[in-house]
């Protein structure tokens, strides 16, 4: 009895030790990004799955933070957006769908590796789901927007 909780004591701390690992890896190129605004280079990354979503040039950044580094950065990210005004409330709510899908790629993968999960198709599977809900939601909102009037039209 004493070999098996040992067994499981020993395995618990290996793991414990694995994901703090990781976990502190993530959060050193979470900083590094920050300090030498990688994020913001990468943005142009971002552009074709913006286009998709008809969302501005805006949305790029929180959309690949969030995706990347995890949805609490990434919500950071478009509350700092939003309140500076680059984003309006439809805008914010088609980012938040996809990242409520499909956040934290790399952190999320990173982990469940660790945890010996095969993680592949299932995010092949998140990205697929968020590009498509999301698409279906911006026609959605594109749809329903009131066009102002064009200012050089009496």
């Amino acid at each position: 009895m004493t070999a098996i909780a040992w067994e499981i004591f020993k395995n618990s701390l290996k793991l414990v030790v694995e994901l703090g690992f990781i976990i502190t890896s993530v959060m050193i190129a979470v900083e590094l990004m920050q300090k030498y605004k990688i994020l913001h280079r990468l943005t142009a990354l971002a552009s074709p799955i913006t286009r998709l979503l008809k969302l501005p040039q805006a949305g790029n950044l929180p959309l690949l933070a969030g995706t990347f580094l995890g949805i609490s950065y990434g919500a950071a990210v478009i509350i700092d957006s939003g309140r500076s005004g680059y984003l309006d409330a439809d805008e914010i709510y088609v980012i938040n769908l996809f990242l409520v899908i499909c956040h934290g790629l790399v952190e999320d993968t990173i982990i469940w590796m660790a945890l010996g999960a095969f993680i592949i198709p299932v995010q092949i599977a998140r990205l697929i789901a968020a590009l498509t809900i999301c698409y279906a939601a911006s026609c959605l909102f594109s749809k329903h927007k009131t066009k102002e009037p064009s200012p050089l039209i009496p």
